[in-house]
């Protein structure tokens, strides 16, 4: 199971809420591990799910009855479903179904039938009694004008936004999230290390990419990002795909993540085709002496405040020019940003809008540590691991070579 009930439960006893709603793909999949195709491509379309823990049932799914064979052929473990927006399938004319078209037959009969998703989750909360109560509700996949009607119907009930109650729920992660995460990040330096034996002077960038996505997909991962840049288009932080010819004496650098089962990596680091020159490798051995220092404090307990002091360190030492940067690390999951932040700042009043992590690092926390350096027009660097933390320390997902030069590099990957 994805859900960590557990922490759910402490976190809404927290918080003082009887209820919490998830309406964002990302968040309904963690909640009930119910995967609805609908839901992650049209921005627009409601799914929720509801958890009660003092009430039962404990959940509820509010589901679409043309994706009712997601949950009878999924992992789904929500027992109560309310189905909307009836979606016809032609009789069995005497053939006989399939085990999914029986489930699924055998759902429609057992289901709760509702007229919108949003008749689902208002029966849901009726039939547990909490039209008084406190119910906290994820505002990323509800509009506005749908969370106005939610709070008109029920006038004395205290509706809060809830995202960041979920974000403090998956920052611990379960075994089978663990495994997800493991596995998205092996697969995504199996298919860069794939990619980048073809790198030598006078292939295009986009052939690059285009050998990382294909050895991704051989490997059951999907692309969610790829930047990769050469020369001084490694200054862009997020170059965009270019049939750029890389050159000899290039840095090369790739900014990368894939999903497997939904679960996200993301990784970087910079080589260059050749010697680099000292200031290339001074440069690039302050930034990931930062994230080797940062990663030597991953453990329980650590405060994100400190990890982010010591991934800057080097980096200021060298006296590197405008060497600012508002984090040098986010947590990751089923978002490929999660808390923590590794940062100085409150990140709940920042551009991130996530939760504070106020009592330090915990086992099963995950979270990426980054530093990178770009001068404009001219050159970036960026160095970026993910890591597991454990009960004595941390884990590594990704353990590529840090060797600036290129031939070093494949000498470490090879080996």
């Amino acid at each position: 199971m994805l859900f960590n009930q557990q922490r759910a439960d402490m976190v809404m006893a927290k918080a003082g809420v009887a209820a919490i709603i998830a309406t964002s793909p990302e968040n309904v999949m963690y909640a009930t591990d119910y995967n609805c195709v609908s839901h992650w491509i049209n921005k627009g379309f409601q799914v929720y799910s509801i958890y009660t823990p003092a009430h039962e049932p404990k959940a509820s799914l509010v589901a679409p009855s043309l994706e009712l064979e997601a949950i009878v052929d999924g992992t789904v473990w929500v027992e109560d479903v309310y189905i909307f927006s009836p979606f016809k399938r032609g009789p069995a004319q005497g053939n006989e179904m399939d085990r999914v078209g029986k489930a699924g037959k055998a759902l429609l009969e057992r289901a709760h039938t509702v007229r919108r998703a949003l008749d689902g989750l208002v029966a849901a909360i009726e039939a547990r009694g909490l039209q008084s109560s406190r119910i906290a509700v994820d505002e990323l996949g509800m509009s506005p004008f749908i969370f106005w009607e939610l709070k008109q119907r029920f006038p004395n009930a205290d509706i809060i936004a809830g995202n960041a109650l979920w974000w403090e729920i998956r920052m611990v992660k379960t075994p089978d999230e663990i495994e997800r995460l493991r596995l998205a990040s092996r697969i995504t330096e199996e298919a860069i290390n794939h990619a980048y034996r073809l790198v030598k002077p006078g292939v295009k960038e986009s052939d690059v990419i285009h050998a990382y996505h294909r050895r991704l997909a051989d490997l059951k991962g999907k692309p969610t990002f790829m930047v990769l840049g050469s020369g001084s288009r490694t200054s862009y932080p997020h170059a965009l795909s270019s049939d750029k010819t890389i050159a000899a004496g290039d840095i090369v650098r790739y900014d990368i993540g894939c999903t497997y089962e939904h679960y996200h990596s993301d990784t970087a680091r910079a080589v260059v085709l050749g010697k680099p020159t000292a200031q290339q490798q001074a440069l690039w051995d302050a930034l990931s002496q930062g994230v080797e220092d940062a990663i030597a404090l991953i453990r329980p307990g650590a405060d994100v405040r400190d990890i982010y002091r010591a991934a800057m360190k080097p980096g200021k030492d060298l006296g590197l020019e405008d060497f600012d940067r508002f984090h040098c690390g986010h947590g990751i999951g089923i978002s490929v940003y999660d808390p923590p932040v590794v940062t100085l700042a409150d990140p709940s009043e920042s551009a991130f809008l996530m939760p504070r992590v106020e009592e330090g690092l915990a086992p099963g926390m995950s979270l990426n540590i980054e530093v990178g350096y770009y001068m404009q027009g001219v050159q970036g660097f960026l160095c970026e691991d993910t890591l597991l933390v454990t009960d004595t320390g941390c884990d590594r997902l990704t353990t590529n070579s840090k060797a600036l030069a290129y031939d070093d590099f494949m000498a470490g990957i090879a080996g």
